[in-house]
């Protein structure tokens, strides 16, 4: 990936960003978040945290294992804490995975086009 790529692929994963922002401030605001479910959005976000660092240092491999077990744990997550959320908070992780792909997309057109 060449520099003038990051800046593409930082805008393409700022409303990610934003999102799982406000959906934390959501869930901290709205309830009492059980210790199993805030140490899966720990983990999460560790694994999401080393998805980008991996993906910005041209670590497709490691950057696609790290993704794969950040999506296992947001599966679990999603399927065992948030089936009874409020409707507003489940638009907001809707639009987060939308933007998600949209960021993945992004990233899987640049690693083509490089």
């Amino acid at each position: 990936m060449s520099a003038t790529q990051l800046p593409l692929l930082g805008v393409a994963l700022a409303p990610y960003l934003v999102l799982v922002s406000i959906d934390g401030w959501m869930h901290e605001a709205s309830r009492q978040v059980p210790r199993v479910e805030r140490w899966l959005h720990y983990s999460a976000a560790a694994l999401f945290l080393g998805f980008l660092v991996a993906l910005f240092r041209d670590a497709t491999g490691f950057a696609l294992a790290l993704f794969g077990a950040f999506a296992a744990l947001t599966v679990w997550d999603e399927i065992g804490f948030h089936r009874s959320l409020a409707v507003r908070e489940r638009r907001v992780h809707f639009a987060a995975y939308v933007a998600l792909l949209l960021f993945v997309g992004v990233w899987g057109w640049l690693e083509r086009s490089s």
